[in-house]
């Protein structure tokens, strides 16, 4: 099949958005429908499906209707690929998935992928996990338990949804690897696109100052603050031999300017799998403790040449790692450069997607 015009639907970490500059970049129209006016860059194809996101309780009883008149004036296309979850329609739950077959009538392919705690891909789903972020998320970040109480009871008919109208369907990581047992087709593994040639070089090299530990947590809890907090303590009994500073709420390029200073990031410890955020920090150069497990690495082949030093939630291993560090400087340069290369030869941008297009291609 020849594909000559995609729509990506929703975007989650910025993947849809480096996927949205490849297509349009190897020639193939693309678009990209979202939820709210788009917070992230470089999209002027966008639509917004959702235009009365923010208007409270009035809102809120006219948006399922302004999503299904949209979706009925959509143009057709050949590929419509969602991540986040599987419908134009969030609330309410009791019309999530009524705009499918509209939609199915308007594409040739319906691609999905799991790259988030949405309906089909929420993490405590997946019971063959050696360790989860879902307790710490829901202890310190859920603490209204919006997850098991909203997200979780849609799974089973988002799992009906999935396999009546979608044509593929893939993973960004073994936390996800779950919607094989969802899914009746083949599910797969796919990693992360990232666009490089837009990410700062800063990097970290070889240094005999103390060694400038950060740790950056979006969310507390799913990233793992409080495991991170524990092994600082546990490193200060063994050296002096750095500082440590948690970077959070900060602007883009306020983040951006503190990282820069910044020599061994610790991005996440309950993951098994690199998110969006460890790759950026690999871009920049950067020394990276975050999802790493052989887990991850059986089951995405790519991560077994990734230099990211997986992240134990264990504080005296993760201490033990950190020490490891300090202690040899001089590996520095070479985890700094072989990062930004193990980037450009698994992640970019571009080659994902052609990844996706072959995909797509053979259904």
């Amino acid at each position: 099949m020849s594909i000559k015009k995609i729509l990506l639907v929703h975007d989650t970490r910025g993947a849809h958005e480096y996927l949205y500059r490849a297509f349009n970049q190897m020639g193939i129209e693309c678009d990209m429908a979202l939820f709210g006016w788009p917070t992230i860059n470089n999209i002027s194809r966008s639509y917004n499906f959702d235009p009365l996101r923010k208007f409270g309780v009035v809102g809120k009883v006219f948006r399922p209707l302004i999503n299904l008149y949209n979706l009925h004036k959509m143009e057709e296309y050949d590929v419509a690929s969602f991540v986040h979850r599987i419908s134009f329609i969030d609330k309410p739950h009791f019309l999530r998935y009524r705009d499918l077959p509209i939609l199915r009538d308007k594409v040739n392919v319906m691609s999905y992928t799991g790259l988030g705690c949405d309906e089909l891909s929420f993490i405590a789903g997946n019971g063959g996990l050696p360790y989860s972020p879902c307790d710490s998320c829901q202890k310190y970040d859920d603490m209204v338990s919006y997850c098991p109480r909203k997200v979780r009871p849609l799974q089973t008919r988002a799992s009906k949804a999935l396999n009546k109208y979608f044509d593929s369907v893939y993973s960004i990581g073994v936390e996800y690897s779950h919607l094989a047992s969802l899914y009746k087709k083949e599910v797969y593994p796919m990693p992360l696109p990232v666009d490089i040639s837009e990410i700062p070089w800063m990097p970290t090299r070889n240094i005999s100052r103390k060694v400038n530990i950060v740790h950056t947590p979006s969310r507390s809890g799913f990233k793992g603050s409080a495991q991170v907090l524990k092994a600082i303590e546990i490193l200060k009994s063994k050296t002096n031999d750095f500082t440590f500073n948690i970077v959070s709420g900060l602007s883009f390029d306020e983040y951006i300017k503190v990282i820069g200073n910044a020599d061994v990031i610790i991005d996440q410890v309950w993951s098994q799998s690199p998110g969006m955020n460890a790759l950026w920090l690999l871009g920049m150069g950067k020394i990276v403790l975050s999802g790493n497990t052989e887990v991850a690495k059986n089951y995405i082949n790519e991560y077994q040449e990734s230099p990211i030093i997986d992240a134990s939630p264990v504080p005296e291993i993760l201490a033990n790692s950190l020490h490891e560090l300090i202690l040899d400087k001089s590996r520095f340069n070479d985890i700094s450069e072989r990062g930004i290369q193990y980037l450009k030869e698994n992640h970019d941008h571009k080659l994902i997607a052609k990844r996706y297009l072959d995909s797509w291609a053979e259904i």
